[in-house]
């Protein structure tokens, strides 16, 4: 089996049992176990396992940086300050 052809098989298998909530088989050559679904609470992502390959496929999520709250990021960030400026003049006069 190529690489091609595993990764279309792969892609078979997850949008059957993932989408269409079909019972999808190992895309592996002469293995014939079910892969199950498993949905992991901390990321909210589904993965399907073979109990004999282990993780077959991991689902992405779509819009990972819309959960980000850049307004209190940005009072966190630390300004840049006139005396850290003034020690960069100091070590460059150092080096001169």
């Amino acid at each position: 089996m190529t690489r091609d052809t595993y990764a279309k098989e792969v892609k078979r298998c997850a949008e059957a049992a993932l989408y269409r909530n079909e019972s999808a088989m190992c895309p592996h050559e002469g293995c014939s176990e079910r892969l199950n679904v498993v949905r992991q609470t901390m990321l909210s992502t589904r993965s399907l396992f073979c109990p004999v390959h282990g993780l077959i496929f991991q689902e992405q999520e779509i819009e990972p940086f819309s959960k980000l709250d850049w307004d209190t990021a940005s009072q966190r960030a630390t300004p840049w300050t006139d005396d850290e400026e003034e020690e960069g003049e100091v070590l460059e006069e150092n080096y001169n």
